[in-house]
């Protein structure tokens, strides 16, 4: 936790919009105003008229350790985020061993904590091994992680996701579905079946749900309904499934990026409000994943630059609503308190963005997967800095622990 003064920035989250300066003293904003005049000591940050944000808060992602360090890792993954201005990332538990038991959860977060970086909250799996068999000891691991998820594999046994269901809402936990039952004629009424069954559960059992990267409006329509009855239950989109059709992106994920005309129907459930946040599904893969066709995009660092760039210029959502998205929206829905908004009591993540055109290549990761759609596109809103409570980790192309006081003169002592 540091002490830092961010000086004239255009300060925008969920809820304002306003230029003004930002003093953060032991991790915490402390004061919000048009004018601070920089105390004795304190570390200064010129914003230069740039916007200032609440960090992002991303959901979903994959960091692939234990098991998959050739794809990625935590120190690789934890510098994508900062890249991209997350100052917080929840792990799914595809890895190997699967994030199933204690053991491997605390190797996961001690490492994060090592390496200290990036905020890592931990999805845990409600099978064990995610094959769909045997409930998790859910009550063992549940100290370690906020939710359960078999990610990349739906629950097809309706018995076991009924007792995992009652076991969360004993536990004070979110069940995470992958909405999927497999095998059917198309992948949307896989999702939508999946998503339908679900909320019967959630209904049933009062259970609180968070449906994983919904991408068929079927499914949206679903969850609205489900929120007219006021379940408590929530869902995300990625922004590959809101800004990327299949007329344009040939690149294989799951589930599959849609027809241009399945995209618009999303985007105006995301306008309705229907869509409570943005995940990034980070799946980083190697050069012969890709060449494999394995589904999966290296997301993180993408993530903003393509949601500003498709969504906020072109008038079809603003920056506060980007912002609820990305970081208010994504930090309630984990239960993370003074999180997502610029205000004095607020833990002070914040990341400051440009306007400035961003060209997508191989040398613009942090992360080891280059696996995008996006190579050679060129986008608008970088990422300039991000700051964790009070300490800037990124900055202008550079990632705290690597050439990082080449830019220490952009910060300046008060």
């Amino acid at each position: 936790m540091s002490d830092l003064l961010i000086k004239g920035a255009r300060i925008v989250d969920a809820g304002r919009e306003m230029a003004g300066d930002v003093l953060i003293a032991g991790g915490i904003i402390e004061e919000v105003s048009e004018e601070i005049p920089p105390p004795k000591g304190i570390p200064l940050l010129p914003a230069g008229g740039k916007f200032l944000l609440p960090a992002f808060v991303d959901l979903h992602a994959h960091f692939r350790d234990p098991g998959f360090p050739q794809k990625e890792d935590l120190l690789s993954g934890s510098r994508a985020a900062a890249h991209g201005g997350f100052t917080v990332v929840s792990l799914m538990p595809n890895t190997d061993p699967p994030c199933d038991s204690p053991e491997v959860a605390r190797y996961i977060l001690d490492k994060a904590r090592r390496i200290g970086l990036v905020e890592v909250h931990l999805v845990g799996a409600i099978t064990r091994g995610l094959r769909g068999e045997e409930l998790v000891d859910m009550e063992a691991l549940a100290p370690y992680v906020w939710a359960f998820s078999d990610d990349g594999h739906g629950v097809e046994d309706h018995r076991l996701m009924w007792e995992a269901a009652k076991r969360a809402r004993e536990l004070g936990k979110t069940i995470y579905p992958h909405p999927e039952f497999r095998g059917l004629p198309s992948r949307e009424l896989g999702e939508e079946l999946m998503v339908a069954r679900d909320l019967w559960i959630c209904r049933r059992t009062g259970a609180r749900f968070h449906m994983a990267h919904i991408s068929s409006p079927g499914a949206a329509e679903l969850v609205a309904l489900a929120k007219e009855k006021r379940l408590p239950v929530t869902c995300e989109a990625t922004p590959h499934h809101l800004c990327l059709s299949r007329e344009e992106a040939d690149h294989p994920v799951n589930p599959p990026i849609s027809t241009r005309e399945a995209v618009d129907a999303l985007v105006k459930g995301l306008v309705e409000g229907i869509i409570d946040a943005v995940a990034t599904d980070h799946a980083p893969h190697t050069d012969a994943d890709v060449a494999a066709g394995v589904p999966g995009i290296s997301g993180i660092e993408t993530a903003f630059p393509l949601l500003y760039t498709r969504l906020v210029k072109t008038g079809t959502i603003g920056l506060r609503t980007l912002s609820r998205l990305l970081s208010l929206g994504p930090a309630r829905i984990m239960g993370l308190r003074k999180r997502g908004l610029v205000r004095e009591g607020f833990v002070g993540d914040l990341v400051l963005v440009t306007e400035e055109e961003l060209e997508v290549t191989g040398d613009f990761f942090f992360s080891k997967g280059k696996n995008t759609p996006l190579l050679g596109w060129r986008l608008r809103g970088r990422v300039w800095a991000t700051i964790r409570e009070g300490e800037v980790i990124y900055l202008d192309g550079k990632v705290k622990g690597r050439d990082f006081d080449d830019h220490r003169q952009v910060i300046r002592g008060g």
